[in-house]
């Protein structure tokens, strides 16, 4: 399951609340195309409506306006969304319930959400996709496929340049892509996906920055990047789920984030889905017995420098009394001392002259927990609040520097 593909087809499949004449009825949709409008409906807990649906000869259907809205409700915002045109060729039953899109436009995407508080409307002039497979979720389906529907699975979805409009300030995007190959039938697969460019201009930096200390660094204008990696696994009733995901900020840094786990119950994702449904929260006791047996094997946090450091450490010492040699010398042992309450003496050295020698030539900073076996979520329960040096050891976890 891939967020960021599933949060494209919201914004991008999605419409405004506007009364169009002549609604037509989901009868004339193809059963591709009906499926896929059923995953909308799943995903937005909104019926969507279209103004008019034509296929031609070849079986291709062109949708005229397709739309959704909700209602703001108990201080949530309300949403109204459009796409003023939507192509999709290429259709196929791949049997049991599952059908192929093979490509799909969409233009004149817009959409919007609403509140007492709150209000931004985002548009994307002209998204894609390739390969795209959507399921018809049958009568009492298992949590495998209650999953399996409720998931966005393309082997290619883009975006053009987008650009979102809150209080008078414009943030712009210029691409959003995922790629995908795997498994249609379950899902299971390698998935990446990359948002490009996101451009937030001066003058909303200085509404948000008003002490004027990212322009004091030299950071004018700043622009990010999102990038990330997935692998999804099906065994059962189970799914192992590795991803990593990096925000870069140019000629800033980057973080790096990365997650392995295995053993996940699809059951879990079944109940929470039934209770955001019922528009319940979840209930985190009850589903523990399942939630125990998930395992994890290795995590990290990785910071990339490009040009911060060295702009933040003479501020940093200006604001402490001293020069910049004087305050790296004094980072390190502050730190070990500060960290023997770990009761990990090992642990504290190696954190200490990682931090050292990042100072003194920052490059790179990773915090790694990399168990000799994985590790169960009902063992890391077990584990001694007062004695965390054992936990540090049993989660293999380690900081280096500049690797």
């Amino acid at each position: 399951m891939n967020y960021s593909a599933k949060l494209f087809t919201i914004l991008c499949l999605a419409s405004t609340a506007l009364s169009l004449p002549a609604l037509a009825q989901d009868s004339e949709a193809p059963p591709a195309v009906q499926a896929f409008l059923d995953n909308i409906e799943r995903q937005t807990k909104v019926k969507p409506t279209f103004e008019s649906l034509e296929t031609d000869g070849d079986g291709n259907v062109t949708i005229a306006n397709l739309s959704i809205s909700k209602e703001g409700a108990a201080g949530e915002p309300g949403m109204t969304m459009k796409v003023a045109e939507a192509t999709f060729e290429d259709l196929s039953d791949e049997g049991d319930g599952l059908f192929q899109i093979g490509s799909a436009t969409f233009s004149n995407t817009t959409a919007e959400l609403k509140g007492p508080e709150m209000s931004f409307t985002a548009t994307i002039p002209e998204a894609s996709a390739e390969g795209w497979y959507v399921t018809d979720l049958g009568d009492s389906p298992s949590p495998a496929e209650a999953m399996r529907a409720a998931s966005t699975i393309a082997r290619k979805l883009e975006a053009g340049k987008m650009t979102i409009a809150a209080q008078g300030q414009s943030v712009t995007i210029d691409g959003f892509s995922t790629t995908w190959d795997g498994d249609p039938k379950t899902g299971a697969g390698d998935f990446t996906s990359k948002i490009s460019n996101i451009a937030i201009p001066e003058s909303l930096i200085a509404m948000m920055d008003q002490g004027g200390m990212l322009k004091q660094l030299g950071y004018s204008n700043l622009s990010f990047d999102i990038a990330s990696t997935g692998k999804m696994s099906i065994k059962g009733d189970n799914l192992d789920y590795a991803f990593d995901v990096g925000l870069t900020g140019r000629d800033i840094a980057t973080i790096k984030l990365a997650l392995a786990a295995a053993d996940i119950p699809m059951a879990v994702y079944s109940e929470l889905q039934k209770m955001q449904d019922g528009g319940k929260q979840p209930d985190f006791t009850a589903l523990m017995p399942q939630i125990q047996a998930i395992s994890l094997s290795g995590a990290s946090v990785r910071f990339e420098d490009q040009s911060i450091t060295k702009k933040v450490l003479p501020m940093i010492a200006a604001m402490q009394g001293m020069d910049e040699k004087t305050l790296i010398a004094s980072v390190g042992p502050m730190m070990q001392m500060g960290l023997m309450q770990l009761q990990n003496q090992a642990f504290a050295e190696q954190t200490a002259a990682a931090v050292n020698s990042y100072l003194a030539d920052p490059k790179s900073l990773t915090i790694a927990a990399k168990p000799a076996a994985p590790v169960k979520v009902s063992d890391l329960m077990t584990l001694n609040p007062n004695a965390p040096g054992e936990a540090i050891t049993k989660l293999g976890v380690s900081v280096s520097a500049n690797d």
